[in-house]
Order: C-alpha cells, then structure tokens, then sequence
C-alpha cells in the first residue's frame, strides 16, 4: 500500500525516467526550431539572390522564354488566315494553303464542310451495282442519361461508313431510328400528368 501512495519525486528511477524524457522533447524541440531557422534564412538568401540577379539585368530572361512560348505563332496565325481565306463551298487546297505546327480545329476546318456538302459527299448513291452497306443509329433512350459511350458508338459507326463508302460500297447511316417507342411513351405519359 505504501508503494502505491509513494509519489514519482520519492523513486528516484521513476524521477530519472522523467527527466530522461523531458529533455529529449526540449532537444527535439530545439532540433525542430533550428531546422525551420536553417530553412527561413536559406529562403532569405534565395530571395536575395534572386533581387541582385533582377537588379543586375539577368532575370527577365526567363520571362521573355515564357511569354514567347504563349504567344501566338507567326506561321501558326499566317496558316489559319490561309484557311479562312478560302471561300465556303470551295475546295481548300493542301498545296496551297500552308499547314501550322500544331493541330488547330478552326483551321483545318474551315471550308471544309461547305465543300463536302457542295459536293454531296453526304448524300448516298443509291441504284447502283455497289455491294450495300447500312448502319442504322438509335437515338438514345429518353429514359436515361446521356454519356460518353453514346458520342464513342457514333462516333466509331460514323468511322465505319466512311471507310465502307471509301471501299467502294453504297454506304447508308441513318441516325435517329426508334426503338424504344413503348419506353419513351411511359416516360413522357408521366411527365404529362
């Protein structure tokens, strides 16, 4: 019992113990402030470096490096300008109009689908001797949501016509086809009421 009453002050092992681990929190303490003293003052010295280099002339070079690199191509600007130079409906000549560096969409097609359409590369031929070829595109159900399987299955069919109509077949794509009649008439009887 009187162990059990006797205080940590009174055992001295108990008491070395103690001590023992209040200095190693005081030491990793202190170890902890120098570290972030060691890296406010490396920060310091970083800054000032940066500031005598500004000062001497030397740090806009990279910014230059940067705002050309943003800014706008030369031959990039004269191609897309090439591009939308040729009239709608009319042929835009690869040989004549100059290709930019990197893919620009309003570019490459500009004109291009006026003049497929002038040519009717969207109509089929129909009455020919062709083997047939016909992809039938459903709509999607208005009892679900749209997501991208939806643009992936058109967009795969739509490649698929094309290189049926390039391989010599009377190709057909037909969107909007219903097949969900009695689906969709649920869906919308219950909107109505």
């Amino acid at each position: 019992a009187e162990m059990a009453n006797m205080k940590v002050e009174d055992d001295p092992e108990a008491a070395a113990k103690k001590a023992a681990k209040k200095a190693k929190k005081e030491a990793e303490a202190a170890a902890k402030k120098a570290k972030l003293e060691a890296k406010k003052a490396k920060l310091a010295e970083m800054e000032a470096a940066k500031k005598a280099k500004e000062a001497a002339g030397g740090g806009d070079a990279g910014k230059k490096k940067k705002e050309k690199k943003t800014g706008v191509d030369e031959e990039d600007l004269a191609a897309l300008n090439a591009a939308r130079a040729v009239p709608k409906g009319e042929y835009k000549d690869p040989a004549v109009v100059p290709m930019a560096k990197a893919y620009d969409p309003k570019g490459v097609e500009a004109a291009w689908y006026e003049w497929w359409e002038k040519e009717g590369y969207f109509k089929p031929t129909m009455g020919t001797n062709k083997p047939k070829f016909v992809i039938v595109i459903p709509p999607p159900n208005v009892t679900g949501a749209l997501h991208i399987g939806h643009a992936l299955t058109n967009s795969i069919q739509d490649t698929i016509v094309r290189w049926r109509r390039m391989s010599g077949y009377e190709a057909l794509w037909v969107p909007g086809t219903d097949h969900a009649g009695i689906a969709t008439q649920l869906v919308v009887e219950r909107s109505l009421e």
